[in-house]
This record gives C-alpha cells, sequence and structure tokens, in this order.
C-alpha cells in the first residue's frame, strides 16, 4: 500500500515510477490535452483546447513533497472549433496572448487522497496575475508504454477557475466566470 500510494504521489505530479533519486519526465505534448469549457449565454458551454502542451517534472520518489511540476500552455495553440472566437480569445480583451503568451503552472504542493486520488496545488499565471489553483489528479496507469520503451504515467486532471480572478472581465453579464478544466495527461521518463 505504501509503495501505491508513492507511487501514486508520483504520477500525481506527472512522473513514474519508483526511483531512488529524482528523476525528470517531459510530458508528451502529442499526448497531453489541455481542455476548458465556459458558459456562453446561459444556452451551452463553450469548449476550448490547448494544443503543444509542455512540462518537466523531477519526482523525488524518497520524499513525493520534494516532487515538483511546471506545465505550460501558449496563447496562440489555443482551438475552440471556430476561427473568429479563437482571434477574440487570445485577443486583448480576453487573454491577451501578445503581452502574455503563456499560461503556467507551477506546482507547491502535493495532498494525497488515497492511492490514486491527489490534490495537487499551485501557481496558475494566466496574463499578469499568478494565483493559486488546487487540482484534483487521478492516476491512470502506471508502466511500460506498449508505443515506446520509456517508462510512462498516464492522469486526469479536473478542477475550475474564475476568469474574473484573473482580471478577464470581458462580457461578464453573458460569458460564465466559472471556467471548467480537464487534462488528459501523459509523461515520459527523461532519455538520458
Amino acid at each position: 500500500m505504501k509503495f501505491m500510494t508513492a507511487a501514486w504521489v508520483a504520477l500525481a505530479l506527472g512522473a513514474a515510477p519508483a526511483m531512488a533519486a529524482p528523476r525528470t519526465y517531459d510530458l508528451d505534448p502529442a499526448h497531453t490535452q489541455v481542455l476548458f469549457s465556459v458558459g456562453r449565454f446561459g444556452f451551452n458551454s463553450v469548449y476550448g483546447i490547448f494544443a503543444n502542451a509542455q512540462g518537466e517534472v523531477v519526482l523525488d520518489e524518497a520524499d513525493p513533497g520534494q516532487s515538483r511540476v511546471t506545465a505550460s500552455v501558449r496563447v496562440a495553440d489555443l482551438w475552440t472549433a471556430d476561427a473568429t472566437r479563437d482571434e477574440h480569445v487570445r485577443g486583448p480583451r480576453w487573454l491577451n496572448g501578445a503581452e502574455a503568451p503563456e499560461l503556467r503552472f507551477v506546482s507547491t504542493s502535493v495532498r494525497v487522497i488515497d492511492a490514486r486520488t491527489a490534490d495537487v496545488t499551485g501557481d496558475l499565471t494566466i496574463g499578469r496575475v499568478t494565483r493559486p489553483e488546487t487540482f484534483r489528479v487521478v492516476l491512470n496507469r502506471l508502466g511500460r508504454n506498449p508505443a515506446s520503451p520509456r517508462h510512462t504515467a498516464g492522469f486526469t486532471l479536473e478542477g475550475r477557475i474564475k476568469r474574473s480572478d484573473y482580471g478577464i472581465t470581458t462580457a461578464q453579464q453573458l460569458i460564465g466566470d466559472e471556467v471548467a478544466i480537464h487534462i488528459e495527461a501523459l509523461a515520459l521518463e527523461r532519455a538520458e
């Protein structure tokens, strides 16, 4: 059970198997999807995705609390299935990608819930604002990847933030303030 808990914490940080010394892992941008949804006019929610997520994880198996992750997405890689909407959301009234070209998350702590679930807290930067946010992370699988010789970790992350907390107040009476975030992530042990 102790091994499962330690392995889960490793996964919650996007890492891989039990190791004696800290090891570094990379998110796989081709197999990591960062999705979000926000209510529109009260009728439905609109979904979007950020492609090409980048991230580095340093896993300390002996002391998982010392592990860390840094991940980012570029505003320019936003896609919502509508070119006009994409241009607006990337623009100065929303994400302001010209002045703040990336969204960034840097973990600060992990609280283990059970062998497969943890809350990961960190500093989320959107635009010029950085705030602490906590996301629920679930271990999907840890082990050898059939498509790669590298050890692999897969997990799901979910959470909710308020766009107004980041100074994004455009159309608040029409577009929802709460933004749901869902991430499916894959992390590969870094090749030496």
